[in-house]
């Protein structure tokens, strides 16, 4: 079936390499410490939420407005 032999298979297996990834040690600033970036997710996810919700309000006080 093969074209092989079993001694040249043996021989023929290439090594798994897995390279390191590489991480950058950086110090931690005020700005970092600052960055509360779980409150802005959640802000952010809240006003994509309410976007159609705010644009309904938006329509009908125009209206009432124009009465």
């Amino acid at each position: 079936m093969g074209d092989a032999s079993p001694e040249e298979l043996v021989n023929a297996v290439l090594p798994i390499v897995r390279e390191k990834p590489t991480v950058d040690i950086v110090a931690v600033t005020d700005e970092l410490k600052a960055n509360k970036a779980y409150s802005k997710l959640r802000l952010e996810r809240m006003n994509e939420r309410l976007t159609g919700v705010r644009k309904k309000r938006a329509a009908e006080a125009e209206k009432e407005e124009k009465k």
